[in-house]
C-alpha cells in the first residue's frame, strides 16, 4: 500500500526540505461579534479616490467623557497600495493589535483592488 503525501515525513522544496513534526491540526474560525476587540490606540475610516487613483485613511482616535463620546481624526495616510499604507499604520504604531492589524490588511487589500478594477 503506498503513503499518501500528508503521510511523508519531508516535504521536498525547491530549495530546502522541510521536515513535517506537525503536534497540531486546527480549524479555522472566527466570530465577528465574539471575537472582535476595539483597539484601544483607535480607529481608521478608509476612503478610495478614483480620480487621484489612491487611497486615503484616516487615523481616528475615540474618548468618552461622561455620556459624550469624542471622536478626533487626528492623521490621514495616503497611498497606492495596502501593503504600503498598513506597513505606515504599524511603522507609526497607529495599531496595537495582531487582529486590527490583520483586518487593516484585508479591508486595504479590498480598497486597493476597488482602485484596480475601477468598482
Amino acid at each position: 500500500m503506498k503513503k499518501k503525501n500528508s503521510d511523508k515525513k519531508v516535504i521536498k522544496g525547491r530549495w530546502y526540505n522541510i521536515n513535517k513534526k506537525i503536534k497540531k491540526r486546527l480549524i479555522a474560525k472566527y466570530h465577528k461579534i465574539k471575537d472582535w476587540k476595539m483597539d484601544p490606540k483607535g480607529y481608521f475610516l478608509i476612503r478610495v479616490d478614483k480620480k487621484k487613483k489612491i487611497i486615503q485613511v484616516g487615523y481616528c482616535k475615540f474618548t468618552r467623557l461622561g455620556n459624550s463620546p469624542i471622536n478626533d481624526m487626528v492623521a490621514v495616510i495616503k497611498g497606492k497600495t495596502a501593503i504600503e499604507i498598513v506597513n505606515t499604520l504599524i511603522r507609526e504604531k497607529f495599531i496595537s493589535t495582531l487582529q486590527h492589524a490583520a483586518d487593516m490588511g484585508i479591508e486595504l487589500h479590498k480598497a486597493e483592488l476597488s482602485l484596480k478594477y475601477d468598482l
